[in-house]
């Protein structure tokens, strides 16, 4: 169990070396720089995640309404590229989840 505890602290040391968690870090950082908008990026980001996880019966209405609420805050760059390397981070994680996942031999 040691040496698994190695390799994970090794995946993480390698992920947070890596230019994609680099660049997310930093874009992170130009979004508290703006007073407010670290409060609405993550207003912005929970709500996307709860519309992913909704199973609502209208639910393409919902997400052209969520869509069109935020058009304009998604056009500031700084939040432009803030949820693009956000979802490279994300990308990379389930990435790394699916291969560890699918080498394993589990009955699920």
């Amino acid at each position: 169990m040691d040496t698994i505890k190695d390799k994970v602290e090794e995946l993480i040391a390698a992920i947070q070396e890596s230019a994609e968690y680099q660049n997310f870090q930093a874009a992170g950082g130009r979004v508290k720089d703006v007073e407010g908008l670290e409060d609405k990026v993550r207003e912005f980001c929970w709500k996307n995640y709860e519309l992913q996880k909704s199973n609502a019966e209208d639910l393409y209405e919902k997400v052209e309404a969520f869509e069109e609420q935020y058009r304009g805050f998604r056009e500031n760059p700084i939040v432009s590229e803030y949820l693009e390397y956000e979802l490279r981070m994300c990308r990379l994680l389930q990435e790394i989840n699916t291969r560890i996942t699918s080498s394993v031999d589990l009955m699920i």
